[in-house]
């Protein structure tokens, strides 16, 4: 599947404005003071950052929204990428390693966290075809290609995205399960589940994406 926009909500908007333009240097809009959102081109999908107590029912509730979702990077650009982003963030670890592969997706990856505690990952999968012969920017970065997606019942959540179309990718369980495709993954979670390589559990909170030929789904 294809993820074109997805929208987030944060109590730190300045700070990830910053931090998404200054720190990494990617393509952000001007904060809107009326909308109080700004957005990140990360390659062909619009990411969208949103100020949590503009949201209805949000304020004074002590909640700070935080997210999981990866960037998809060049299959042959992985080692120059972690170059790129260890010189610039502190990458997130398991206490022996700062990186890993997955033989199941055969990819590699790193996390890292931004200002709001949202765990950032950059993956490159080896089957795709989309080399680069450059120096990777953060103009390389290709396409947000997983959201986190937390549920209190993975199975539930997992039969809701089927009946839009996306389905199962590989295998899942109750408390973990990719759907989409490897291009674009919703990744189904337990709530209370350590996301991988963080020590933060998975809180619900409410997230906006635009999927190619499925439209617009609030979750």
């Amino acid at each position: 599947m294809i993820i074109q926009e997805v929208l987030f909500y944060t109590a730190k908007l300045e700070e990830l404005h910053h931090f998404y333009g200054s720190t990494l240097g990617m393509k952000v809009s001007a904060l809107d003071p009326v909308e109080q959102a700004f957005t990140v081109q990360a390659g062909s999908t619009k990411m969208m950052f949103k100020q949590w107590n503009a949201v209805a029912g949000t304020e004074g509730n002590g909640s700070k929204p935080f997210y999981h979702f990866a960037w998809m990077i060049p299959r042959n650009r992985f080692k120059e990428a972690k170059q790129w982003a260890a010189s610039r963030v502190t990458l997130n670890s398991d206490g022996k390693r700062d990186e890993t592969y997955s033989v199941n997706w055969d990819s590699h990856s790193l996390y890292f966290e931004d200002p709001a505690g949202n765990i950032v990952e950059l993956i490159a999968h080896h089957p795709l075809n989309n080399e680069q012969d450059w120096a990777f920017s953060a103009a390389d970065i290709l396409q947000v290609c997983e959201i986190g997606l937390v549920s209190e019942n993975v199975s539930a959540t997992v039969k809701e995205l089927g009946k839009a179309g996306l389905p199962l990718w590989g295998e899942g369980s109750d408390t973990f399960s990719p759907v989409g495709d490897r291009n674009g993954l919703f990744i189904v979670v337990k709530k209370e589940r350590v996301w991988f390589f963080s020590d933060q559990k998975a809180q619900m909170f409410p997230l906006e994406a635009t999927i190619r030929e499925v439209g617009r789904l609030r979750l």
